[in-house]
């Protein structure tokens, strides 16, 4: 992954890690995955999901602009797009929570950029999406959060992990994508499975890439063929 967007995405504005960087979360993993990282020549911006631990993360690699104190959540201004990164996890559990402190320091973020167009990522989705499984674990107490995007209308577009899927779509009016993971796919939908068989072995690992222009959001999925 690296090395591909070293070649062909070098002058990016950053790189963004929806969460899940390490699968338990100890501080071995995360050296290793900043060792990893040192080669990557775009800015990195990491989030946090339900397999990390939030402090351990945050002092391996701790937010790169403007944070909520003790929380993996941050700005990152894009020249005029500002790109706010919203820490979902609810420790010991697989589903995410946002809670009123949280929404606070957003409420309090969106009021500073009104005049500007904001990009939200987040670990994990605002609701079911229609993926089985994975609609048991989403972020569980998401209409408060729903609320004050819906309500915000420098708001763009909401980008989300977690589910290891490409999904597109509206919520409360939003427009959201998820995309595929850079390691393993979970089974479509439409095919019964656990979590004891939830990878789909066919399909290759995938990242967004997100063209910011002054009238629109494209983001293309690229595949990384080379990698099977």
């Amino acid at each position: 992954m690296v090395e591909h967007i070293n070649t062909w995405h070098s002058d990016a504005a950053c790189c963004i890690a929806s969460g899940d960087l390490t699968d338990n979360g100890t501080a071995e993993e995360y050296a290793a995955l900043s060792q990893i990282l040192a080669d990557l020549r775009p800015p990195f911006l990491p989030m946090i999901g339900n397999h990390d631990h939030r402090e351990t993360l945050m002092a391996a690699l701790p937010p790169p602009g403007p944070a909520m104190t003790n929380y993996m959540q941050y700005r990152w201004d894009v020249g005029d797009t500002v790109v706010l990164c919203l820490d979902t996890q609810n420790p010991g559990h697989d589903s995410g929570i946002f809670d009123e402190i949280r929404l606070a320091w957003l409420e309090q973020e969106l009021a500073k950029c009104r005049n500007s167009q904001v990009l939200v990522f987040m670990h994990h989705p605002p609701g079911a999406l229609g993926l089985g499984p994975l609609d048991e674990m989403p972020l569980i107490n998401f209409g408060p959060l729903m609320s004050i995007l819906s309500a915000a209308p420098q708001v763009a577009h909401i980008f989300c992990g977690h589910v290891h899927r490409c999904v597109t779509g509206t919520i409360s009016s939003v427009p959201f994508s998820t995309l595929r993971s850079i390691s393993h796919q979970t089974r479509p939908p439409y095919q019964n499975w656990d979590w004891d068989d939830c990878v789909a072995k066919d399909e290759t690992p995938q990242y967004g890439l997100i063209l910011i222009g002054e009238d629109r959001i494209v983001t293309q999925f690229l595949d990384l063929e080379e990698a099977r």
